[in-house]
């Protein structure tokens, strides 16, 4: 019998130990779960377990182990998926704390402000020194709930990609904070747009207008007064109507040419094919078009030189000749135009850096420096008063602009009030191309001509294709 009870009490003991192992296995598995869960959010499945309570609280574990790690795998691909987002916004994007501490800032806020990943923790003011942009950070911790911070601001600065100091600019940007959630908000994020080409364009769109319909006002104004006159009384009047009738013919055709001017510089700004490029010498035609100008600067007393020893006999240019004669006139009637008396206007045609230069310089009254970077926008005018008094539609810098530019070459203008103006036209010289190889099996000794030539027809081709 007393055998019996000390096997009995063997075999509990037994199994009490193997439960309680069962136990702290299964307490173990799940304490390195949670730490694991904690650490890496990766859950680790604990198999089996005793029965009752702890085996259920093994269960329960697995499933929420599971769903903890799945909503974290998709936080975090949310996550991912935002920050790609951000980063190819062309907006500028920054997140700020409640004590202006940087929280985020995506790719176009590194440009826009020359931040940089390791900004992230820095205060604001250290990194933006602007007093606008603090002043919009501020405001837009100061809203609650649902409100947002709308306004637009000024800031001097450059563009960070360009290494070395770079030229300044001044740049327009709308901002839009929104404060984070939060009694006071915890932080805010602000949205920063630069707005400064659709600035300038409405500037331009206003000074079009205005222009336009003071260009189309003025003569036609001109037209009813003379008419008018001549219907009330001039008419039978041999000694002013004829003269009247001459005023109403120019004042028809400023608006003749005006009309044909705006529609040339629409025909160009779209890309239309208004010129056919070829290649042609420049010299006879700029020779042509000063020769045409020739008594108007005699008339003034200007000395008119052309100058084209620079340029080596043969130089040519993809070009349209119409296209040349236009740009020459215009640029050689403004500088007859803007010179006084006893000046001087010279043209000269160079080659310079495998480029052919067109110059054209004169003595007359000059461009201030803030007006250059408008000198070629549509209708621009640098003394209203004393360009409209000399006629001109105030197309014509526009217009060379854009026939520069459909030829691929670039103009440049400097000058300085009182000594003159020079403008340098720059055009990549036509390159024929080189004659190609000999069929395979030929006789012909210089047989590497192929890739010799293949340089020169692909210039070629880009200079036609540009053109």
């Amino acid at each position: 019998m007393g055998f019996i009870i000390l096997g009995a009490a063997v075999g509990l003991t037994a199994i009490v130990g193997l439960i309680g192992w069962r136990w702290a296995r299964a307490a173990s598995d799940l304490r390195r779960g949670l730490e694991e869960l904690r650490r890496n959010a990766r859950s680790q499945f604990v198999r089996g377990g005793p029965g009752g309570s702890i085996g259920r609280l093994v269960e329960t574990y697995n499933l929420a182990a599971t769903e903890i790690e799945a909503r974290i795998s998709r936080l975090e691909r949310d996550r991912q998926q935002l920050l790609v987002v951000l980063e190819a916004m062309a907006e500028a994007v920054i997140a700020v704390d409640a004590r202006h501490r940087l929280l985020f800032a995506n790719a176009g806020a590194h440009r826009l402000f020359g931040l940089h990943p390791s900004s992230v923790g820095r205060m604001v003011p250290e990194l933006i020194r602007s007093p606008r942009v603090q002043e919009a950070v501020e405001a837009t911790l100061r809203l609650r709930g649902s409100q947002s911070y709308r306004s637009e601001l000024q800031m001097t600065g450059r563009d960070s990609s360009i290494r070395g100091p770079g030229p300044t600019s001044e740049r327009h940007l709308a901002v839009r904070g929104t404060p984070l959630p939060g009694h006071p908000p915890s932080g805010a994020v602000l949205v920063f747009h630069d707005v400064t080409d659709l600035r300038r364009l409405e500037r331009m769109r206003q000074d079009f207008v205005a222009n336009a319909s003071h260009e189309l006002k003025t003569p036609l104004a001109s037209i009813k007064a003379y008419t008018e006159t001549l219907l009330d009384w001039a008419l039978h009047d041999d000694s002013v109507n004829v003269r009247f009738l001459e005023r109403i013919d120019e004042q028809a055709e400023r608006l003749n040419q005006l009309i044909l001017d705006l529609l040339s510089l629409a025909r160009l700004e779209s890309g239309q094919g208004v010129f056919d490029h070829q290649p042609i010498d420049l010299s006879p035609v700029l020779e042509s078009c000063i020769e045409s100008h020739r008594d108007r600067a005699s008339a003034k007393n200007l000395q008119l030189s052309f100058d084209v020893s620079g340029l080596p006999d043969g130089t040519l240019v993809v070009a349209d000749e119409e296209a040349i004669r236009q740009v020459a006139d215009n640029l050689i009637d403004n500088a007859i135009k803007y010179t006084h008396e006893q000046g001087s206007v010279h043209v000269r045609c160079t080659l310079e850096s495998d480029e052919v230069i067109i110059e054209v310089t004169d003595t007359g009254i000059g461009i201030p420096r803030e007006d250059l970077p408008r000198i070629f926008e549509r209708f621009y005018r640098v003394d209203k008063a004393r360009s409209r008094e000399l006629g001109g539609t105030g197309l014509g810098l526009s217009i060379v602009k854009h026939i520069v530019l459909s030829i691929g070459g670039s103009i440049d203008v400097s000058s300085r009030p009182g000594t003159g103006s020079r403008f340098t036209i720059t055009l990549p010289p036509f390159r024929p191309p080189s004659i190609a190889s000999p069929p395979s099996g030929s006789n012909h000794p210089n047989s590497s001509t192929e890739t010799e030539s293949r340089g020169p027809g692909e210039t070629h081709a880009k200079l036609t294709q540009s053109s």
